[in-house]
């Protein structure tokens, strides 16, 4: 049996037992694992099962600093990814072939590893800055789902009855769709005015940047603005998204992502913030128009950006040959030399 099918096993198991996105993420650091045994190992078909069960903890913790090196690996969230799949994958050939590693078996061992995983953190630098983990494809699917069914199948008569909740999932699930398409931090949606929104051109200007709306989004905002003016009456008010108890007041973080608890358990609008940012970042839109635009510090952009670079860079060191050598060939005195 050969190092690369173990490999491909144990990736083919966690699609089996994960979702796509997951397996995704585990791709990436498997293989940086994969390539440390191989490149600083020296571990061969013959012998990698040896290697894999005998490392011990300064190995294990080596492999460590090796994924943040090749990756450039700056937070520890993304490390700890890592920390977790390296776990998973051990577990896996335990399991599998019956090859254990006293790291990832016994208890009191296991525990020293952790401990030494945290002092290799902090000797690595790595910023330990509380970043949230951004929601993946399947959940933003269900987010968006709930939202749509909030805000289409809203009675304004209820909120103004006063209903419990009504209101609050109703403008909840507005403001949480601008936040998975557009990353918006709260604070900039908490500053959105009524003018900033064209209903004719279907356009929300938000920090000065003119967007488009979505063709569904759009209908549900001319729809929002048609309720707003009923909720309000006589009253008046600037704010695009008002707190209807007190509409001087701005909205709590509670009840604008109070739609987010029904799928996530938490009402942790930033991850899916992140989720939007990265795919801004997918799409190649400079790091500095995402910041300006979405609110969030270069902090949030910069983590996003290494989770992209984790999950897209290149799997191994072949792969890695392949695209230097296709970058030389593209060279103008390539021919020539």
């Amino acid at each position: 049996m050969k190092f690369i099918d173990v490999i491909e096993e144990f990736l083919k198991y966690q699609e089996q037992e994960n979702e796509i996105s997951t397996s995704i993420t585990y791709k990436r650091k498997i293989y940086a694992f994969y390539e440390y045994v191989v490149q600083e190992k020296r571990a061969e078909d013959v012998n990698f099962h040896f290697i894999l069960t005998s490392m011990g903890l300064n190995e294990l913790l080596q492999s460590i600093a090796y994924y943040v090196k090749i990756g450039n690996i700056k937070y520890r969230a993304t490390t700890d990814i890592y920390f977790y799949v390296l776990g998973s994958f051990y577990k896996f050939i335990s399991y599998r072939y019956g090859w254990n590693n006293t790291y990832f078996q016994d208890s009191v061992n296991i525990n020293i590893f952790r401990l030494e995983y945290e002092k290799t953190i902090k000797r690595l630098g790595l910023s330990e800055s509380r970043q949230e983990y951004p929601i993946d494809y399947e959940t933003a699917k269900k987010i968006l789902q709930v939202c749509n069914d909030k805000i289409d199948h809203v009675d304004v008569s209820q909120i103004s009855d006063n209903r419990k909740g009504v209101y609050t999932n109703y403008i909840s699930s507005l403001i949480t769709k601008l936040v998975l398409l557009y990353g918006l931090k709260n604070n900039v949606i908490q500053s959105l005015k009524i003018s900033d929104y064209d209903r004719e051109l279907n356009k929300l200007t938000i920090n000065n940047f003119k967007i488009s709306l979505p063709d569904k989004l759009a209908i549900q905002m001319k729809q929002y603005e048609k309720n707003r003016a009923i909720l309000l009456g006589s009253q008046e008010c600037q704010r695009l998204f008002f707190d209807k108890n007190d509409i001087e007041r701005n909205l709590d973080n509670t009840k604008m992502f109070t739609v987010l608890y029904s799928v996530m358990g938490n009402n942790q609008a930033r991850a899916v913030a992140k989720y939007a940012i990265i795919q801004m970042i997918l799409n190649e839109v400079p790091a500095h128009i995402i910041t300006d635009f979405t609110g969030h510090k270069e902090d949030v952009y910069n983590f996003c950006q290494e989770l992209v670079d984790s999950e897209k860079g290149i799997l191994r060191i072949s792969e890695k040959c392949k695209l230097l050598d296709s970058a030389f060939r593209k060279s103008s005195l390539f021919d020539e030399m």
